[in-house]
């Protein structure tokens, strides 16, 4: 049984060669070698932890949660979606190439749903966000 368990794990290894698979894409370069099935799954996994709840959650958190669960059903952004938004922030944003799609992915969804956002932060008594600009990257060293 160990044996077959063993030949198994070279067997898939054989199949998934970069590291973008690892669980975690560091940049651009990691994110463009990643299918396109792959990138819309990594993201859906962002947006599930962005979504799940903790206990203790400090109010903001749940403000930005109830606006992002809003928001995405509302609009039905669907995994695909997410990843054209990231892959589309990169092609006008080659300075952030340097950032990680999941980076990119929390600047662009937020600023898609910031107004249920701030709905949801005015209905327990916070101030609004303001709209960021688009790139996340300083000029500046």
């Amino acid at each position: 049984m160990i044996q077959q368990l063993c030949k198994l794990a070279v067997v898939l290894s054989a199949l998934i060669p970069t590291a973008v698979y690892a669980g975690y894409v560091n940049n651009y370069s990691d994110w463009k070698r990643a299918t396109q099935p792959f990138q819309a799954v990594y993201l859906q996994g962002v947006i599930d932890g962005w979504l799940s709840r903790t206990t203790g959650e400090p109010p903001w958190v749940v403000a930005r949660r109830k606006g992002l669960n809003k928001c995405l059903t509302k609009q039905k952004i669907d995994g695909a979606m997410l990843a054209d938004a990231v892959n589309s922030h990169y092609q006008a944003h080659k300075a952030d190439w340097r950032v990680s799609p999941s980076v990119v992915l929390e600047e662009t969804i937020q600023g898609i749903c910031l107004a249920d956002i701030n709905s949801e932060r005015a209905a327990v008594g916070l101030a609004p966000w303001e709209r960021k600009p688009d790139q996340i990257s300083k000029d500046a060293p």
